[in-house]
């Protein structure tokens, strides 16, 4: 019998056998005067954008709404891949496959964060299922990343199942929840008769008449809270109610709650619009909500629960943390109807991610992590030790005796602290080869904050 070899085909090669090719799309810039593109000066890009809108089943922008978007992509310097039929014209015809990246920055600890290689708008067409796209596009994607010294990837993900074998693994949950604000809502402090020291003030604004402030106070929760990113630009758009896609950018019916404290400084915005008279129970649907203090939080809350004539609140998102429910005086007014794995992270640099976070300073310790993963670029036995909340990473050979044994994708998991090793080794799919060792790095990774990713991209 003659023995043979089989080479690894490349996600190009597999691309070419079915007639398709991978091409990227530069990212685009503002004119001198700061305006949006112009569509027709960038067909590709537009027609880019439509392929997106039809993967997610939404409405394809036109005329200053796509010039709009166009706008937003060149301020967040994103970049479009696509895979098209090797004979089509980018310009003319739309890709068979989508996908978006561009660099941003994640909040690891409160006050410390990583550049993050962000992953948006991927799709295939229906019609080119099973011939690699995906699996082209992630690649050329995640060898940039690396190449260009970005240590970790992050994405959100419609289905669940899809990029685990990228690498990438889910680091914190995220719900929506109903709140029955009925006859009002009596917060725990209250009950206890708790008095706010600086309440401060809340009030109705339009927030079109408010530019760049909720972007700033954005930006100081964000610092605060591992997990979330950079805004992306299209969030602020919506924040201020001017996207050109509603009513000609002229406004949609977004009111702002805005929590200014003794000293005039907005601490906490909630972003709400009515739900419509035909909806019943009369509805209000909270879009954002950011709060710098826990007192900014609290009245938000009371401003949110005496809106009159309305029988519930809807938060789109919210964090999966029980706070919420510790806010109220009856917790039972909460009601939880989704949750969902939110935020997924990939690692690419396993000494970068696990020294670029804070430790506590009450837990010192060390774990060895022999870590798999295909792709390469996180691959190795490492040896995390962590004293005085600063962790230090060390390379060792492959003859060193792990702790643990996992995959990047679950590494990538629990780096943050929002998902926990020990469930890991309890569902069979992380390794522990020294007894306690799981619950060592969970004590180790332990969040300075809960783990919440405040904006969806």
């Amino acid at each position: 019998m003659t023995a043979t070899s089989t080479t690894p085909t490349s996600p190009d090669d597999v691309l070419t056998r079915h007639g398709l090719v991978l091409r990227t799309l530069a990212p685009l810039e503002r004119g001198p005067d700061g305006a949006d593109p112009a569509r027709a000066g960038h067909p590709a890009h537009v027609r880019h954008t439509a392929a997106v809108e039809k993967g997610f089943y939404e409405e394809v922008p036109d005329g200053a709404a796509a010039d709009q978007d166009l706008g937003v992509s060149a301020d967040d310097a994103k970049i479009l891949r696509g895979v098209y039929l090797a004979q089509d014209d980018p310009a003319e015809r739309e890709p068979v496959g989508t996908f978006v990246d561009w660099t941003s920055r994640l909040t690891t600890s409160p006050g410390r964060e990583l550049p993050v290689w962000m992953i948006s708008n991927v799709t295939v067409s229906p019609g080119h299922r099973r011939r690699g796209i995906l699996r082209a596009m992630m690649t050329a994607s995640l060898g940039e990343a690396a190449a260009a010294g970005v240590p970790v990837a992050a994405l959100t993900a419609s289905e669940s199942t899809i990029y685990g074998r990228f690498g990438f693994g889910a680091a914190c949950t995220g719900r929506t929840v109903r709140v029955d604000v009925r006859g009002g809502l009596v917060l725990a402090a209250d009950a206890a008769g708790h008095r706010e020291e600086d309440p401060g003030t809340v009030l109705r604004e339009d927030p079109r008449a408010m530019p760049g402030v909720v972007e700033e106070l954005h930006g100081r929760v964000r610092r605060t809270t591992p997990g979330s990113v950079h805004r992306p630009s299209g969030h602020v758009v919506r924040w201020e109610d001017r996207s050109a896609a509603k009513n000609d950018g002229k406004g949609s019916g977004l009111f702002a709650a805005v929590h200014r404290d003794g000293d005039g400084t907005v601490q906490g915005v909630a972003l709400y619009r009515f739900d419509g008279w035909e909806k019943e129970p009369t509805t209000e649907s909270v879009e954002a909500f950011l709060a710098a203090t826990d007192a900014a939080a609290r009245q938000l809350w009371r401003f949110l629960a005496h809106l009159d004539l309305i029988d519930r609140l809807h938060l789109t998102r919210c964090p999966d943390d029980g706070r919420l429910e510790q806010l109220l005086a009856d917790r039972r007014r909460v009601s939880t109807k989704a949750v969902w794995d939110d935020l997924y992270l990939r690692i690419l640099d396993v000494p970068a991610c696990l020294g670029g976070r804070d430790y506590a300073p009450e837990v010192a310790g060390a774990v060895v992590l022999r870590v798999a993963d295909a792709a390469g670029h996180a691959a190795g036995t490492w040896r995390l030790e962590v004293a005085r909340g600063v962790g230090r990473v060390e390379p060792l050979g492959d003859d060193a005796r792990a702790d643990l044994e996992l995959d990047v994708a679950h590494l990538s998991g629990v780096w943050l602290g929002g998902m926990r090793v020990g469930a890991l080794v309890g569902a069979g799919v992380v390794a522990e080869r020294a007894p306690g060792a799981a619950a060592r790095l969970d004590a180790l990774l332990h969040p300075a904050a809960p783990v919440h990713l405040l904006t969806r991209f």
